[in-house]
């Protein structure tokens, strides 16, 4: 199984992977975490771009667009002005359709984007351009639209490990008025700097300690994300995985 990447940086391409992986093997055949496990290109290949990176960096549609060919979308999605988002999800899309031209074993792709301050005409945004897809495109397309960052994700799964851990959690609480781990979708401050930066949390949640913060997705129980992710998109995220890409996983 081979899917193309794109977002927004290094860290969203580790969490979108590391959680696929996880979902893969929860929802495939024993013999499938073997091989992810000795020999994971057995199982799924990440699409590198252009320049050799492991992700498409959302940031440089355009350029890719013009390095495959890609003619750039015009007009209306079904009649309505295209809203945020759209134009470069349908780029995406488009691209993809290109590569498989020469790379048919390309089977899928994940677009993880960040909603920040535009929630809701994001998410309307690249359901044009995904609803558009849906009638030519013969490859899976997963979505991940985490609310407000990506950041929200990782919170959601900090299981506290100690004493120290546990008392970060409740300073966190009192400080905001909720636990952010129970309800991160409510940090919604843009600003780093603010109390309700999701950025801000996790780093005092993890102390920076980038190996901490991919334990919050790598070992929870995937049930715990779900029932977490509710409200931040990391549960339709995890859904979409297990329904599109699972399947391409076991058939290989």
């Amino acid at each position: 199984m081979r899917v193309a990447v794109f977002s927004e940086a290094a860290a969203d391409f580790r969490t979108a992977t590391d959680l696929i992986d996880r979902v893969v093997r929860a929802g495939c055949p024993g013999w499938v975490g073997d091989l992810l496990d000795s020999a994971p290109a057995e199982v799924r290949t990440w699409h590198r771009d252009p320049d050799d990176q492991a992700f498409f960096d959302i940031h440089d549609v355009d350029r890719y667009r013009r390095h495959f060919g890609v003619r750039a979308r015009h007009g209306h999605f079904d009649g309505a002005p295209n809203m945020p988002g759209a134009l470069m999800a349908s780029s995406v899309f488009r691209i993809v359709r290109a590569l498989r031209r020469v790379e048919p074993a390309l089977v899928g792709v994940v677009l993880l984007w960040d909603l920040d301050q535009q929630p809701d005409e994001r998410r309307g945004g690249i359901a044009q351009a995904v609803n558009d897809a849906e009638s030519w495109a013969d490859f899976a397309i997963v979505v991940g639209l985490p609310c407000r960052m990506r950041e929200a994700w990782a919170i959601a799964g900090f299981e506290p490990t100690d004493d120290e851990e546990r008392a970060r959690v409740a300073d966190l609480r009192r400080e905001l008025g909720f636990s952010p781990v129970e309800e991160s979708h409510q940090l919604d401050a843009q600003d780093e700097t603010a109390k309700r930066s999701a950025k801000r949390v996790l780093g005092l949640l993890t102390r920076g300690d980038a190996d901490r913060e991919a334990r919050c997705w790598q070992e929870p129980p995937l049930e715990t994300l779900v029932a977490r992710g509710k409200d931040n998109g990391l549960a339709y995220f995890l859904e979409a995985v297990d329904r599109c890409l699972v399947p391409l996983a076991v058939r290989r």
